[in-house]
């Protein structure tokens, strides 16, 4: 996995972690925010770093198919950038990028 894959899947935690089990979620935030390695969270909690890599592989499934089937992360980052190029435009233009930036919410 690749450094941008790992930051999708950072991305996609902030927007939908809370839908995880708490242990899904753990082992996401150890891995990913506190950047510990499979072995130290394993030795943490007592389990193999197989099954921590396991655990992770499901746990960042199950959050590419929430993004996949809800695309909240997509739609943020298509208004973000809508948005930041409307605050150069003036007039029509900027009135036309913030209503895409509109319609994408009402998506």
């Amino acid at each position: 996995m690749d450094k941008k894959d790992k930051l999708y899947v950072a991305l996609y935690n902030d927007y939908y972690g809370a839908l995880l089990t708490e242990y899904q979620s753990d082992l996401i935030s150890r891995y990913y925010d506190m950047d510990m390695s499979l072995s130290e969270i394993a030795q943490d909690l007592g389990i193999s770093p197989q099954a921590v890599r396991d655990a992770l592989v499901r746990a960042q499934k199950t959050l590419e198919e929430y993004e996949s089937k809800l695309g909240i992360a997509r739609k943020s980052a298509e208004i973000a950038a809508l948005l930041e190029k409307a605050k150069t435009l003036s007039g029509e233009e900027k009135d036309e990028a913030i209503d895409a930036a509109l319609e994408i919410l009402k998506r």
